[in-house]
């Protein structure tokens, strides 16, 4: 019983200490990268429509200023556009990607963008989708 008393006891001296280790691990040394959302679905695609835009905002909710370095796309038919400034602590930032409808092949589209940064998180991925028809 002892044994047991003195067990209860050390757990519940640890947790706070491990809630603050959690609240410590939330916080960023460094730039980060949060994005609003990371995928856009343009559903049905016409292929001999309009181009397709879509916008994602991000935040740098990091402790240095955030820089865009690179946006790589998965293929020709999808451009992206951003500011290479430095974002600072707390500021918002957007990369526009242009998705040339007449580019695709017909069927379920499915595209990504690497997006490369001074994040601690490293290479971000963004997903465009949809279905594109004659």
């Amino acid at each position: 019983m002892k044994y047991l008393f003195t067990l209860l006891c050390c757990m519940v001296a640890i947790l706070p200490l491990h809630a603050e280790e959690k609240k410590a691990n939330e916080e960023f040394r460094g730039a980060h990268i949060r994005f609003e959302k990371s995928e856009c679905d343009f559903g049905d695609i016409e292929r001999k429509g309009e181009d397709k835009k879509c916008l994602f905002r991000f935040t740098n909710d990091g402790s240095e200023p955030l820089v865009v370095f690179a946006a790589t796309t998965s293929c020709s038919c999808l451009k992206a556009e951003f500011s290479r400034k430095p974002i600072a602590v707390g500021e918002s930032g957007e990369i526009r990607l242009t998705l040339e409808s007449k580019k695709v092949e017909k069927g379920i589209l499915r595209r990504i963008v690497q997006i490369r940064s001074n994040s601690v998180g490293g290479t971000e991925i963004l997903t465009i989708k949809g279905i594109a028809k004659d």
